[in-house]
């Protein structure tokens, strides 16, 4: 799996703390160990500061391993030796991985931080996972945890007979804090998702359940969708809640190219 420059799309080599290409484009990697790829400026770019130390509190508690480990295993059962992490975020999923070259590639500075600070066996790389630079059809496995799909930038990078593995919440995922934050709770959508130039050959459900403190289920609740179109009263009803009882519902889809 090449790496390459953003710029000229020559393959780039690591060299001490940097990487260079034959056209002499050279890219620092950080003190903490990630690489900016990214051309264009933005300050607003990938999941804000306080998000980050949420999910890393929440994801702390392990509730979400049960899902890391059915992840590892499909990754596993592939014989991944070139895998992707598109939208990897802090790299909770991505550092426990079994494959030789692995990629993370988002674009919150603060969630590759704290990848790259953790994770010495893993490239995390910051740019946009609708224009990755990854050479063409040299990625093995390739994956999307709870993030937009990057649909052409997928059928694009992976290797023929490649697989790409979608995790999505699933109708029950959070009802119960759903129910505890909203009048009217309602269910998640579900829709299946087609990727022109990929086969789903495997769908399936995984679910589990986990018991939260205070802390820890508004760290949860940071971390979603929802938080953002939330009104602050609703937000205030679960500094209430010492304790709640959570379903953790997730549906995986396994694509073929």
């Amino acid at each position: 799996m090449n790496i390459i420059c953003p710029v000229c799309k020559e393959k780039l080599t690591k060299e001490d703390k940097s990487y260079k290409c034959i056209n002499r484009h050279s890219f620092d990697i950080s003190k903490e160990g990630y690489v900016n790829l990214f051309l264009r400026k933005s300050e607003n770019s990938g999941d804000e500061k306080d998000m980050i130390h949420a999910r890393t509190l929440f994801l702390n508690t392990g509730s979400y391993d049960f899902l890391r480990k059915e992840l590892n295993s499909i990754i596993e059962s592939y014989n991944t030796i070139d895998f992707v992490d598109l939208a990897c975020g802090e790299g909770y999923y991505t550092r426990y991985f079994n494959a030789p070259n692995k990629v993370g590639i988002d674009l919150s500075k603060s969630g590759l931080k704290t990848a790259s600070k953790a994770d010495k066996d893993t490239d995390y790389i910051l740019s946009s996972i609708f224009d990755t630079p990854l050479q063409s059809e040299s990625v093995d496995t390739v994956l999307t945890c709870f993030a937009p799909v990057a649909k052409e930038e997928i059928v694009r990078i992976l290797k023929d007979k490649g697989h790409f593995i979608l995790v999505h919440p699933n109708i029950r995922h959070l009802s119960e804090l759903r129910s505890a934050v909203y009048d009217t709770p309602y269910d998640n959508e579900v829709e299946p998702i087609e990727i022109p130039g990929l086969k789903l050959v495997k769908e399936y459900s995984i679910d589990s359940k986990g018991t939260l403190n205070n802390e820890q289920l508004i760290a949860l609740f940071k971390m979603t969708p929802y938080y953002h179109t939330t009104s602050d009263k609703d937000k205030e009803k679960l500094n209430s809640i010492n304790e709640l009882s959570v379903t953790f519902d997730f549906i995986i889809s396994i694509y073929e190219k």
